[in-house]
């Protein structure tokens, strides 16, 4: 058993005052004094902080029972129950002003005694608990970064914690049992309009209400700040809503920023267009000269017999520069169509489209004595024609450069399990070291025994390209000579959708 509770008696007839310790002692509680004047009941119960007062309501001295009981509710919190030969209504009102815990008329049965004081101190405990909860939950409100306002089941304020305060303007005191529609003043930051009574919605739908992205709170002040959130039903047991909640925050710097962001967004698809506008006027220009360049040089080489050998040698070096210089042109033209064009994916025809390529990487193929082993068929896939011929294009050219001598191609097929479908070219070159993997996809990297010249631009356009029809690159590689590198690129397959916008 636990430590018996003490009661303090509080009674000026001493006999009565004697009879009633017997019968709590006989109980099993502890009566540490009984006192016969209000005065001294005050004192004794600042000094052993009893855990009940049974008080008499008449006592002797100038102070009564019922004022001696409402000093030491209002000092010690200490449930009181009042004993009194009288309930007049004058009595019984005085008594309800300060919230006893019981009220027993004399004489009384020990068990109606014991009755009221196990259900005064029941009581007293379970109030106990509801104000260290509240204190908690309004401590916790309190100390949020998000403003809070709280409200009764008609719309009146009864909760502001200072975040509220500080952004409307409102004090809690002079809020209290104001609507909120008149603390929570809303507007359409567009329309200048008053928003719909987020605490209405809320009781007429009985669901949580979002807030508008472009809501305005005018405050007390008449400032307006952006913000945003919610409103949501607060309901008691038995699912009855009770109040509503409401929880917004300031999103001035997030709109500024969006803004910002904005504007940013703006200047730079403009800056683009500028780009894409020079970038093709510069490439006009430079192709324009460098065809006839290209095309004299070529004609002059052919008179072997009539130019010297160094002139005839330096014709084919202007030759196969200006081709150099317009693939390079082509490629950074390339580059900018593939990061801005908006394109569909259709079913592609894959044997067409390397039959296209080998037609214009002939010359390669015969310089280089090139084999190229074509699968029996390819799987379907979708994709857009025009760039998959460029990725193949840039995959059989370094194949063809940088894989033995003569190089050795081999290209495949095979459908994925995720529907996707993966395409590779092996070469019989030297292997590549995980770091260079890692880096041969990156703009104008240049690896020693991958890439001996050019911009490194083609495998860099390969990935934009792959990664705008949805799917991905890669290159594996055992690093051993001899056993080359196998280049891959996957697209989504017919299965999961024709005519498909990528992302």
């Amino acid at each position: 058993m636990g430590t018996p509770k003490k009661i303090l008696i509080v009674e000026d007839e001493s006999i009565v005052g004697m009879a009633i310790q017997d019968k709590l002692e006989l109980l099993g509680y502890e009566v540490p004094a009984v006192i016969d004047t209000g005065e001294e009941a005050v004192a004794e119960a600042q000094a052993i902080h009893p855990d009940m007062v049974l008080m008499d309501i008449n006592l002797a001295g100038k102070m009564d029972g019922i004022e001696a009981a409402a000093q030491i509710r209002a000092q010690l919190n200490t449930p009181v129950i009042f004993l009194t030969a009288y309930a007049d209504g004058n009595t019984v009102e005085r008594v309800k002003a300060i919230e006893p815990h019981g009220y027993l008329l004399k004489p009384f049965e020990e068990n109606e005694l014991r009755a009221a004081i196990e259900v005064a101190l029941y009581k007293h405990q379970m109030e106990k608990r509801l104000k260290e909860s509240e204190q908690w939950l309004a401590t916790t409100l309190s100390s949020i970064g998000d403003a809070v306002i709280a409200t009764d089941s008609r719309g009146g304020v009864k909760f502001m914690n200072p975040v509220a305060e500080a952004l409307t303007g409102w004090t809690q005191a002079q809020a209290l049992g104001k609507q909120s529609s008149e603390i929570f003043n809303i507007i359409n930051a567009t329309t200048r309009l008053r928003c719909e009574d987020p605490v209405a919605q809320v009781f007429e739908q009985r669901i949580t209400v979002m807030l508008a992205d472009n809501t305005v709170l005018v405050t007390k002040t008449g400032q307006e700040i952006p913000i945003d959130d919610s409103a949501a039903p607060i309901r008691d047991d038995d699912g009855h809503i009770i109040g509503v909640v409401i929880v917004f925050r300031d999103v001035t710097e997030r709109k500024q920023a969006e803004e910002k962001l904005r504007q940013y967004s703006v200047e730079l698809e403009l800056q683009n267009k500028e780009l894409d506008a020079f970038a093709h006027t510069v490439a006009h220009d430079l192709k324009s000269p460098l065809s006839p360049i290209i095309g004299f040089a070529d004609l002059l080489s052919r008179y072997q017999d009539s130019v010297p050998e160094e002139l005839h040698e330096g014709l084919l070096v202007i030759g196969k520069s200006g081709r150099k210089m317009i693939n390079i042109i082509h490629e950074l033209l390339l580059l900018s169509q593939v990061r801005r064009a908006d394109v569909r994916l259709h079913p592609i025809q894959m044997e067409g489209i390397i039959a296209e390529v080998e037609q214009r990487i002939g010359y390669m193929i015969k310089d280089h004595r090139a084999e190229i082993i074509l699968p029996a068929d390819w799987p379907p896939a979708l994709g857009y024609g025009p760039w998959i011929e460029e990725v193949w294009l840039n995959y059989l050219t370094n194949g063809i450069k940088y894989g033995g001598r003569p190089p050795r191609l081999e290209l495949f097929g095979t459908i994925q399990q995720d529907g996707m479908v993966r395409f590779s070219v092996s070469d019989n070159g030297p292997g590549l070291s995980p770091q260079e993997q890692a880096r041969l996809f990156t703009p104008f990297t240049q690896l020693g025994n991958v890439r001996i010249e050019g911009q490194g631009l083609g495998l860099s356009i390969v990935h934009r390209i792959i990664t705008r029809l949805g799917g991905q690159v890669s290159v594996t590689s055992n690093g051993v000579p001899g056993r080359g590198c196998t280049f891959s690129f996957t697209l989504p397959g017919t299965l999961n959708g024709k005519n498909s916008k990528p992302g």
